[in-house]
This record gives C-alpha cells, structure tokens and sequence, in this order.
C-alpha cells in the first residue's frame, strides 16, 4: 500500500467519524403535556412552565379521522393515540349500531416522528400501552365488542378479547394485572386479565353509557350518564366501595390526591365540579364556569398543585390553580381538544 492509498483512507476514516459525531440527537422533552385536538388531527405539545405551545405535531393527514385520547408509554418515549373515522364530540349514540373503522397511531413523543399508523376494525375511544410497553390496548366501539391487543414494537396484532357491547375507554389496574373496561350496553365493569387475554372478573355499576377513568388507592371511577353518578371501583377487591349522585351528566372525572377532590367536567353547565370527601359524606366544595367552553379533559401536575383542561368548543387550555381554584392564563390550541398526557 502506497503513502497516497495510506492517506486517502485516512481521511475517510476522519470524515466517518466526524459525521458520526454530528449526526443529530432529539432533545428529550420534559414538563409538557401533550394535547390531542381531534377536528384538526394534531397534537400540540405545551410547554408547562412558561405555559405556552412549543410545537404541534401532525397525526393524520386524513380528513375523515378524529384523533381521540392521548397516553404516553411508561418509558415516556411514544404517544399512543386513538385514531377512528368518527368525531367523538358527537357523542357515543352517533356509533350505535354501526360499523365505523377505528385507527391507532404511535409518535415519538419527543420528535413527533410517526412510528406506526394501524388500522383497527371498529371505532376506538383510547389506546394505551400495557404496563411494560410491549403491548397497545385498545377496544373496538361496536354490539361485537372486542379488546385488540398489538405488538408495541411490530404493530402486528397478537391477541382479541370479547367484550360486551359498545365497549369505549380502556386502562390498567395500579397492580398492572388488569386492564380495566366499561362498555355502554352493558351494566358491568369488565376486568381482563393482562398474561390470560380473557375477561376473568365482572363488577356491577350503574346502567348506562359511561366510561373507566383512573383513579387512586387502586380505585378506578366509572362514570354513568344517564343516572348521573359515578362509582368508586376497587380493583383488588372487585367492589363498588363509594358513589356519589350528581344533579347533571358527569363527563371526565379525576382525583386531586394533594387537595383530596374530585373534579368532574360537566360540558352541559360548561362548569368543572369539585367535590371532597367531608364526614363520611361527598359534598360539593367548588365550583369554575367556563362559558360556552365546554370543558372536557383535565389533568393535574406540578404535584397537583396546578391542573391543565382543555376546552373542547372553545379550542383552549386553560391552566389553573388547583389549590386557589383559579384559572392562571388561557391558550389556543388545536380545533376540539379532547385529550391530555402529561410528561
């Protein structure tokens, strides 16, 4: 080999390794929430500290798809959102009876770059990864009810679970033992056993369409809007432990473990509803109007000191005080928020 030959490999190697050294890196993410906003098929990524949006990533470039939900992956790196061909702000009844195609689309939480876009065979209320992120659960909005189960990394489809019908929002147990389901046409709480795939345990609720929502001390919340309640729902010991009986129709509902409150959004009044736990006895402790806002999601962080709704008529988040009960300033974000992650 000749000095010339010597010297030209050199500088290839030299040229490789710098290139190597400047290939790009996506900065990690933190203190931001992620807010779905079906009408536009968007998420907008909110920065919590200086309250204001940093970015908006694109879900679909399909008209006739709603994004719904949002949830990140225990590892905090992908966001799995539901993605039918319906426009949930139009209610549950709208899907009754028909076959409407559902979706699932999985970003990189922290670029927003798509990794998978799945078709899925009904309309989905949610997806949300299984507690250790090989999985993605969602249920198919439908009278042949059906959890469906992917493979989080190949989004091949591994596992079909029958519910009853109408099954709508999913989550797992504190315990990660179960995912946990309500569907609108039954009068049950329906517990699938994550390793088996099956349905091993059933609660009775209140009749109506309502929806799971998480909630704490392994307790989850079922909303039901036709009798205007929800129940407390132990998922250790599969029992109703608590209810309360509202004068409206309760929609998303969440737990304040710093301020011991339940806050409830109630879209017919355009109000957020707070309860706390007084004697033995829930009462009603407070009250935010949002006019002709129609409030649909909230989420706590900062240590529940502080809480992020997103207003689905009026396309804001609002961020509060969640101690003070004060709103602390008003965003635009995507057309009909509907969902909320927080990293």
């Amino acid at each position: 080999m000749n000095r010339l030959t010597v010297f030209f490999l050199s500088i290839i190697v030299m040229v490789s390794c710098k290139s190597k050294d400047l290939e790009p890196t996506v900065e990690k993410l933190t203190d931001v929430a992620f807010v779905v906003s079906g009408g536009s098929g968007t998420v907008e990524v909110i920065d919590l500290l200086n309250q204001e949006v940093l970015t908006t990533y694109k879900v679909t470039t399909d008209a006739n798809r709603f994004p719904h939900h949002v949830y990140i992956s225990t590892d905090k790196e992908r966001l799995a959102i539901a993605n039918p061909a319906y426009d949930f702000s139009q209610g549950h009844l709208g899907l009754h009876g028909k076959e409407i195609a559902g979706g699932l689309v999985v970003l990189n939480a922290h670029s927003g770059e798509k990794l998978h876009d799945i078709e899925v065979p009904f309309a989905n209320h949610n997806a949300i990864f299984s507690p250790d992120d090989s999985e993605i659960w969602t249920a198919g909005f439908s009278h042949s009810g059906k959890a469906y189960i992917y493979d989080a990394n190949t989004a091949s489809l591994k596992s079909e679970v029958q519910l009853d019908a109408d099954p709508s929002e999913l989550l797992f147990s504190e315990d990660g033992k179960n995912a946990v389901i309500r569907s609108g046409e039954s009068t049950f709480v329906q517990f699938v056993d994550i390793e088996e795939k099956s349905v091993t345990k059933i609660v009775k609720v209140d009749l109506s369409t309502g929806n799971v929502w998480p909630g704490y001390d392994n307790l989850i919340l079922v909303s039901n809007g036709a009798k205007n309640s929800v129940n407390f729902v132990n998922t250790l010991t599969y029992t109703v432990t608590d209810f309360i009986d509202f004068d409206f129709s309760p929609g998303f509902l969440t737990y304040n473990e710093l301020t011991k409150e339940l806050w409830v959004c109630n879209s017919t009044d355009n109000s957020l509803e707070i309860f706390k736990k007084e004697g033995g006895t829930w009462l009603q402790t407070g009250e935010m109007l949002f006019p002709e806002a129609d409030p649909h999601m909230l989420k706590f962080y900062d240590n529940g000191k502080k809480a992020l709704l997103v207003n689905q008529k009026e396309n804001t988040a609002v961020f509060i005080d969640a101690v003070n009960k004060e709103s602390l300033k008003t965003i635009a974000v995507g057309q009909k928020p509907n969902g909320i992650a927080i990293l």
